[in-house]
């Protein structure tokens, strides 16, 4: 005999109603934790962008000053300091030279020995008038014109010991060696270049910005440069005030005091193109960029994102002014907004 189960009405209907509530609630999405900025006024400047280029305040050539053959010269990448050895001459030929120019020396001192007894003589003799003073006057002509040839060795020596000297070449400042111009075992003549000497521990940025940019450009001024690394303030330490005839360009230079720019790197800088006005601002980090998309989020009465539309209007290092009208004490988003969607409730984080 088969059994049949049957659930009450109620129990059917119950079911039925829970089912019924869960589809039509789906669970609620838990608000967003994000950190916040508070928009302030600044004092600020729009600005344009020029590309320039770190350079070595010494960046040399170095020649040879004695002629002869090259024994030794320093690896490409060595550093150095100021008047450290960099390459070295054969001094041989120069070490003969100024021994001959002290055999020199010595034969006219001795020559002088003799004039000056002979002046002696023929003034005792004139006195006595056992002579005439014509041949004084030619005795003392004769010492005088020693006196110089002595005078012209004294120069040839100190010339055979400066020249010595200059076998051993050494670094007019400190830096890197770039490069070899030449190789061991030449025969070099005065004036040879030898090796390439940039000076790596003074660096400057060198950059053409248009006339018109100077009014707004005073020296030791801070702007904003940019690399592939970082972005930091730099101060203005030169304006040129010579423009090109044909580009309408000057020459401007910051001070670089940062380690790791080489010399050669490309940088952007920020120069302002206009005085500078009180503006809205809030930091850079609080943009999200997405493509070639920028935007922010601002926290409204009732904890929601609401996305803006970011159009830089100016920038001053880590802080941008944008176009959209936002007033002081607003809530930006600094922190999580790469994972908000516009009208979504957050929480905002407390700063430790």
């Amino acid at each position: 005999m088969k059994r049949s189960y049957f659930a009450p009405a109620g129990a059917i209907f119950l079911f039925c109603s829970t089912m019924n509530a869960f589809a039509q609630e789906p669970p609620q999405i838990p608000p967003t934790q994000v950190s916040i900025v508070l928009v302030k006024e600044r004092l600020l400047a729009p600005t344009t962008q020029v590309t320039g280029s770190v350079v070595s305040v010494n960046d040399s050539k170095i020649s040879t000053q004695v002629p002869g053959e090259l024994q030794w010269l320093a690896t490409v990448g060595r550093s150095v300091q100021k008047e450290d050895v960099i390459a070295r001459i054969n001094p041989t030929l120069l070490a003969i030279d100024l021994q001959t120019a002290e055999a020199g020396l010595a034969r006219l001192q001795a020559d002088l020995d003799f004039r000056q007894q002979e002046v002696k003589r023929f003034k005792t003799l004139a006195d006595r008038d056992n002579t005439s003073k014509t041949r004084l006057q030619e005795e003392i002509a004769k010492r005088n014109m020693l006196l110089q040839d002595i005078k012209a060795g004294e120069a040839n020596l100190a010339q055979a010991k400066h020249n010595l000297s200059q076998s051993e070449i050494r670094a007019p400042f400190g830096g890197t060696i770039a490069a070899r111009l030449a190789s061991k075992g030449e025969f070099l003549s005065t004036g040879d270049q030898i090796l390439r000497l940039v000076d790596t521990f003074h660096r400057e940025i060198s950059l053409n910005a248009p006339m018109s940019l100077l009014p707004y450009i005073k020296n030791k001024m801070s702007v904003q440069v940019s690399t592939v690394y970082q972005t930091d303030q730099v101060k203005v330490i030169a304006i040129v005030p010579v423009g090109d005839e044909i580009s309408r360009m000057v020459e401007i230079r910051l001070d670089v005091s940062i380690d790791h720019w080489i010399t050669g790197m490309p940088v952007t800088i920020y120069l302002p193109n206009a005085p500078a006005l009180r503006r809205m601002t809030i930091p850079r980090d609080a943009l999200v960029i997405k493509g070639s998309e920028v935007y922010i989020y601002k926290i409204d009465e009732s904890m929601k994102a609401e996305k803006i539309d970011a159009k830089i209007e100016a920038v001053d290092g880590d802080w941008v002014a944008i176009k959209e009208k936002l007033t002081e004490g607003d809530q930006i988003v600094i922190r999580g907004g790469e994972r908000l969607m516009p009208g979504q409730s957050v929480s905002i984080l407390k700063n430790k």
